[in-house]
């Protein structure tokens, strides 16, 4: 009597696939109990990975140039007393003393190349410092204001002698006249109402004028 043929199963347990062949056993995937995959920790000697164009990585990009605040305000300050005397010797010589009163000529560039000078020095030494810059504008204001007045007591001294040359004798012989020095340092409060007085809005104008180129100078070259 016939009965139904079976094939064997294969070793191993695994079942048939359709066609008569034994399936393949499928790869371990990482879960439980299978170890995970560790990233390749880097070998000695191995080659290391180097940046588009060179061995070395990129500089970080310079916000702004620094400087020294100290530095930049001390020499801010003698260059602001050197333009103010400056100043004052450019205004005195400018100015009428045969005529009476004295006729005194404002020179406006004096005041933009003084506050350019203590805008450059600012930048030069301290860098990119917006405070660096308002102090800079405001020893330019002061150093215009200085020379003014010393010019002023230059003027005076000049106008005197003038004055007592002109009347010879023994009262020109006899006249005590001040120097500037005397004028604008022990009678400054005289000094300054005389100034104060002539003063009009010209005076003021130019004298804005150089803070403005102080700082105005300072931001031009942080822009180049």
């Amino acid at each position: 009597m016939s009965q139904n043929w079976q094939q064997p199963q294969q070793p191993g347990g695994y079942p048939q696939q359709q066609g008569g062949y034994p399936q393949q056993p499928a790869a371990p995937q990482p879960g439980y109990g299978y170890p995970q995959a560790q990233p390749q920790q880097p070998q000695p000697g191995a080659p290391q990975p180097q940046f588009a164009g060179g061995g070395f990585p990129p500089p970080a990009p310079q916000v702004g140039r620094q400087g020294n605040p100290l530095a930049a305000v001390g020499a801010a300050i003698v260059a602001a007393l050197i333009g103010a005397v400056a100043y004052a010797f450019l205004l005195s010589s400018l100015a009428d003393t045969d005529s009476n009163p004295p006729e005194v000529t404002k020179f406006a560039y004096a005041g933009v190349a003084l506050g350019a000078l203590v805008g450059f020095v600012v930048f030069k030494l301290g860098g990119r410092n917006v405070a660096l810059w308002v102090v800079g504008a405001v020893l330019a204001l002061a150093a215009v204001f200085l020379g003014e007045l010393y010019g002023y007591a230059m003027i005076m001294n000049e106008a005197a002698s003038n004055y007592v040359d002109k009347i010879g004798g023994a009262a020109a012989n006899a006249a005590n006249i001040p120097s500037a020095n005397e004028i604008f340092f022990e009678h400054f409060g005289d000094l300054f109402d005389g100034w104060k007085e002539d003063a009009d809005a010209i005076t003021w104008i130019f004298m804005i004028l150089s803070p403005v180129a102080a700082a105005g100078t300072a931001f031009r070259l942080s822009n180049r």
